[in-house]
């Protein structure tokens, strides 16, 4: 039997969800510390899934405090650690993996991120939804055989910016200022003798919500879950405060917003979350509307290692194909799903 929860996250404060491109150094690229910084809109899904990990093994008393941090102990004295068995059993002991299955534990899965206004709840409009494509006479070639060519029609930039809307359920579509302000702050860094640091002026922008604005994602386990009601949690760069409500649902994240997105001429796959495609989805598609995104996480915190870069293209992007089937089984990853990444709807042409 599963257990699913609705986790809504009210920000206490201005937050900035840090991407791969914040003020730190990227020696992949060789670059120095940068100048300027702007939060995502919303954070990783994997930073979501370690949020969720963290307070579960606070909550049910696993985390020991120690002198130079927090962590479960790992053994006793010449034997396993109950501790350890019991905290491994809640959440796993793997770091998320974007090649591979991982161990969450009770965790079976958490879904795509989404806006919760007031109980209404929004997800990101599809691209394509102000446009109509139509097809014209002649054949082009991209890379992976002819297809007809195919245009988009209403397309101006000046007036139509459905590419960066919210939707909801009742087909109220807003953007995301409408939830959330920008907060901008314009400082200098002073060392602790207060002397002016090297790389010291900075500019950063954050957000803070408008009226009721939340986050939600929904949560399934293998086992029911006691939530503090009062929780403080920490999420984003500068470990910004959230209240952390959690409560019983039915729904499913798919029912939800299933009906969101209105069919068009061509079929097309709406994606609900970021996703990441391998070379043959890419060849599947005959059109994408919609932008890459690059993601690196962190392999050794204390290092400050990162993985190598990943790119994924980001929710509410489409997917035009001729191929529906076999573009859904290239993205049906499980270990992505399972940790909110590569949703979408298959949205069948009229």
């Amino acid at each position: 039997m599963s257990y699913r929860y609705m986790i809504t996250l009210k920000p206490l404060e201005p937050f900035f969800f840090g991407g791969e491109y914040t003020f730190g150094a990227d020696e992949s690229r060789q670059e120095t510390s940068r100048y300027s910084a702007s939060s995502t809109q919303f954070p990783q899904q994997t930073a979501l899934l370690g949020l969720l990990r963290k307070t579960m093994l606070i909550q049910n008393g696993n985390l020991t405090m120690h002198r130079k941090g927090e962590w479960v102990d790992s053994s006793g004295r010449g034997a396993p650690s109950r501790n350890y068995d019991a905290a491994k059993a809640l959440v796993g002991t793997e770091a998320f993996s974007y090649e591979k299955t991982i161990d969450l534990g009770t965790i079976e899965s958490i879904s795509p991120l989404f806006i919760n206004d007031n109980g209404e709840y929004y997800i990101a409009n599809a691209k394509d939804d102000c446009y109509e494509m139509r097809e014209q006479e002649g054949t082009v070639s991209l890379g992976n055989g002819m297809h007809s060519a195919r245009v988009f029609e209403k397309i101006d930039g000046k007036v139509c910016n459905c590419s960066s809307e919210f939707i909801s359920r009742g087909q109220t579509r807003k953007n995301f200022s409408d939830f959330f302000k920008e907060v901008q702050r314009i400082g200098i860094k002073k060392s602790q003798d207060g002397k002016t640091e090297e790389d010291a002026y900075f500019r950063k922008k954050s957000y803070y919500p408008i009226g009721s604005a939340t986050f939600s994602f929904i949560a399934t386990f293998s086992e029911e879950i006691a939530w503090d009601p009062q929780s403080i949690v920490s999420l984003g760069a500068d470990q910004s405060s959230f209240k952390l409500e959690a409560e019983r649902c039915d729904e499913e994240y798919e029912t939800l917003f299933r009906e969101v997105h209105r069919p068009k001429r061509y079929s097309r796959l709406v994606l609900t979350s970021s996703a990441l495609l391998s070379k043959e989805a890419y060849e599947a598609c005959y059109f994408i509307f919609g932008q890459r995104q690059s993601y690196r996480q962190l392999v050794d915190a204390k290092r400050g290692k990162k993985s190598k870069r990943y790119y994924l293209l980001e929710k509410g992007s489409v997917l035009y194909t001729e191929r529906l089937e076999a573009l859904e089984k290239l993205l049906n990853k499980k270990h992505l799903q399972n940790v909110g990444i590569n949703h979408y709807f298959t949205i069948e042409g009229k």
